[in-house]
């Protein structure tokens, strides 16, 4: 079943998400860039406070590639106590020498990375198989500039299924984030991506830097669950 994830900006919005918490609280600056971070103390006071009640991840922000950075903003961040570490991978003409430079760092990092590419961003290389090669335990598709549109105004539908196969070919973890709204859950929940990312649908009127609301969340989880129950349903009916 798909999963969901809630990116937070502070542990006073660790706090708001107690009581619905997702199944992986993803920690981020979101007025730093589509991936800005915060610091690894602050991280490190929300992983304590969490205290393993959800699984947790944390953004390195919007980096150049270029490896002799990348690299040891990796090392900080694995040193929180996150579960995951999400890096974004931006077009490059050297993204693949980039990747080669950081495998090495991936391979003996305590936590595993995952890689965040943009649907409005996306590298001219096919990076799916060189990230399964370099060490990266999943992939994610976001959005690069945050302004307003969300993911599937980028990409339909068959380009969605088409990365999730390609992910999933390589074994790997793959999550849909971009302004997603609540109401895109029925729709990609059926897909197959074992992640569907929120942060903008979790704030008042959308605004991704703005803090987010405990009912908002609910609502997200609700969808998550309801989907959860129509699809068994659904199956049954492409079979007959």
């Amino acid at each position: 079943m798909t999963k969901w994830l809630a990116s937070i900006q502070s542990l006073d919005e660790a706090k708001i998400l107690l009581p619905s918490l997702p199944d992986i609280l993803d920690i981020k600056n979101p007025s730093e860039g589509a991936l800005g971070a915060l610091n690894a103390v602050s991280v490190a006071s929300i992983i304590d406070f969490i205290a393993k009640r959800c699984l947790t991840s944390a953004t390195i922000g919007d980096l150049p590639m270029q490896a002799e950075i990348i690299n040891p903003a990796m090392q900080a961040m694995a040193t929180t106590g996150i579960d995951y570490v999400k890096v974004g991978l931006f077009p490059d003409q050297h993204l693949t020498d980039c990747l080669a430079e950081m495998a090495t760092t991936i391979q003996q990092l305590s936590v595993p990375v995952i890689a965040v590419l943009f649907a409005d961003k996306m590298p001219v290389q096919n990076v799916v198989p060189i990230l399964k090669r370099y060490g990266f335990t999943g992939v994610m598709v976001d959005t690069a500039s945050k302004d307003g549109q969300h993911l599937l105004e980028h990409w339909p539908i068959t380009r969605l299924c088409e990365f999730i196969d390609k992910v999933k070919r390589q074994d790997m973890l793959c999550g849909l984030a971009g302004a997603l709204r609540c109401g895109d859950v029925a729709e990609l929940q059926c897909l197959g991506a074992d992640y569907l990312g929120f942060r903008s649908a979790l704030c008042r009127n959308h605004q991704r830097t703005t803090q987010i609301e405990l009912s908002l969340a609910m609502q997200i989880q609700q969808a998550i669950l309801n989907a959860e129950a129509l699809e068994p349903r659904v199956g049954l009916l492409q079979k007959g």
